[in-house]
């Protein structure tokens, strides 16, 4: 009051609140500050280029528990040069790791790229160490025709709570520890700096290792180049990297073959053949083959032309049928050339034979690009008896067979593709009637079972197999008296059923073992169709015991339809007794 009453007038008096608002204001914001900086000094701080090196060093460590198990039992670890040859690994595939980081860990992206980074290592590091799986070419090349099939079920299956747990893990967790760490950056000349700094100390931690013991690892490199395949998850990117540069080149004009096929045979009755396609069946586990267990009771019934000696051309479905049925052979087949030229049912359909292609598994891979298939799994019908998960069992096929040979008078090729044996969910592809063998693994992670169950259940695969290809044959006879017919089966390639640890399919072919490559293959002739040919079974069946191979099955068509044309060859054809 005795400001204001002192004042002159025409001065302003300073309002009492503004006096009191001001120090206020300030500690105020002196509160916030101190605030901030207790957060920031709670909050944990890493300069980008060493989390780099931590996160690449995490994902190598946590992920190739196989890589290092299988080194360590190669490796002397009793010897100082076993011991560097093991940490050399560890560096060297860390550092492969850490240089890729240094390249495509810049501001803002850092965090998402590390990230992703840990999801695919955990999920790369369960398939590989979990079921032996290898991310080579032909398995990219797997996973994205999968993924262009939007095959929902097959992924399901293979996902499991062991999965999720690694997963939680090995990526969630650490995942969030990467977003609540602060990055710190330096300016670009320092960063750039200390990121070829660490390179370079890499480097040199890897000279020291390697120089000393040249020789060892030297030889032991030599021995055990395959172990490069287990690398989480350097080999999975290399291979995907050769993925996209291979279909960056698919830019060649479409090779047509076979545009001379003729019908060279001059029978008055048609010819109707089913082609079936099977699916992850092991020749050993074929009764017909001289396995323990009858697998087969019904076709061993039967008079068949049985190939036990067949080897797959691949070791996984998206490369097999499109090479089983290429005029390639396995020796020159790559899945660009095969897209880029006419196949067998290309020429067959070319020569005036009618060619349907049924599918109750995830596509026909290409294979009728130019034919048009049927897929019976896109829309599948929840009212059929044979509907099971999303899906269907193989009886599905049998359904509507004489519809594809009506209105026509010309020679009809049926091509079934089933879903046979396929994994891991074995016991999800047969109706609980087959389930013979038991105890059998209900569950769709085989490798948490016993290996008795794992059997079981994909022996019972291959007995409803035997069924429903004897019901086909059934479904032929009842034709013979108007038509000659065939039926031709092959599987695309075997399964590994637990086997030193292996799982599954898809190993490359220098990893892949017997039972992913030796399939069966049979096939059975009407007796019409064996009196119209005048052919000498006994004969035939005497060349059963030899070699055979994919390779044979595009010229086996060709020689069941009798038709001929510049690229048949005939010492492929097993209708051509040797």
């Amino acid at each position: 009051m005795r400001e204001f009453c002192d004042a002159e007038p025409g001065t302003t008096v300073p309002k009492p609140a503004r006096e009191a608002t001001a120090p206020t204001d300030q500690a105020t914001r002196s509160r916030f500050a101190a605030a901030r900086d207790w957060a920031g000094r709670k909050r944990p701080q890493c300069p980008a280029s060493l989390m780099c090196i931590l996160a690449a060093a995490f994902v190598v460590l946590f992920n190739n528990s196989r890589l290092f198990s299988l080194l360590a039992g190669r490796s002397d670890l009793a010897s100082m040069a076993g011991i560097a040859c093991c940490a050399a690994v560890f560096i060297g595939v860390t550092g492969m790791v850490a240089v890729v980081l240094f390249f495509l860990g810049q501001p803002y992206v850092l965090k998402p790229v590390l990230i992703a980074l840990l999801t695919l290592s955990a999920i790369l590091g369960y398939f590989t160490n979990e079921w032996g799986i290898v991310f080579d070419l032909k398995m990219i090349r797997n996973i994205a025709e999968t993924i262009a099939d939007r095959n929902r079920l097959e992924a399901a299956e293979l996902v499991s709570a062991t999965l999720a747990l690694r997963l939680f893990l090995l990526a969630l967790l650490p995942s969030l520890a990467v977003l609540a760490t602060k990055v710190t950056w330096k300016r670009p000349r320092r960063e750039l700096l200390e990121r070829a700094l660490y390179a370079g100390g890499m480097a040199v931690a890897l000279a020291l290792l390697v120089l000393p013991n040249y020789r060892y690892m030297l030889f032991f490199g030599r021995e055990n180049v395959r172990l490069k395949y287990y690398a989480t998850p350097t080999y999975a990117v290399d291979s995907l990297r050769k993925y996209v540069l291979a279909s960056l080149a698919r830019n060649k004009p479409f090779e047509t073959l076979g545009q001379d096929a003729v019908r060279a045979g001059n029978s008055r009755r048609r010819t109707v053949g089913i082609m079936v396609v099977g699916e992850t069946a092991r020749a050993d586990h074929f009764s017909l083959n001289g396995y323990a267990r009858k697998t087969n009771p019904l076709l061993e019934r039967r008079p068949l032309l049985n190939y036990a000696q067949t080897t797959a051309s691949g070791t996984s479905t998206s490369y097999s049928v499109p090479c089983m049925f290429s005029f390639l052979t396995k020796k020159r087949f790559t899945t660009e050339k095969a897209a880029g030229q006419s196949n067998v049912l290309d020429v067959l359909e070319h020569a005036g034979i009618k060619v349907v292609w049924i599918d109750n598994n995830s596509s026909d891979k290409g294979v009728c690009k130019r034919l048009g298939c049927v897929n019976l799994r896109h829309d599948p019908d929840p009212a059929s008896p044979w509907y099971v998960d999303g899906g269907y069992y193989d009886e599905v096929l049998l359904e509507n067979l004489g519809a594809h040979l009506e209105g026509t008078e010309s020679d009809v090729l049926i091509v079934l593709h089933t879903m046979g044996s396929h994994g891991p969910a074995y016991h999800r592809r047969y109706p609980p009637a087959f389930g013979k063998f038991e105890p059998f693994c209900r569950c769709d992670a085989p490798q948490q079972a016993s290996v008795e169950e794992v059997v079981n259940a994909y022996d019972n695969t291959i007995l409803y197999t035997d069924y429903v290809l004897d019901r086909l044959i059934g479904y032929l006879e009842s034709l013979d008296d108007d038509n000659r017919t065939f039926l031709y089966y092959v599987s695309d390639h075997g399964e590994s059923l637990g086997e030193n640890g292996v799982y599954l399919h898809g190993l490359p072919d220098v990893l892949a073992p017997e039972a992913q490559t030796h399939v069966p293959m049979l096939m059975w002739l009407s007796d019409g169709y064996a009196a119209d040919r005048a052919l000498d079974l006994a004969l035939l069946k005497s060349c059963c015991d030899l070699p055979t191979s994919h390779d044979n099955v595009p010229h086996t068509l060709l020689g069941l339809f009798e038709v001929r044309t510049s690229v048949y060859r005939e010492e492929l054809d097993l209708l051509r007794a040797k």
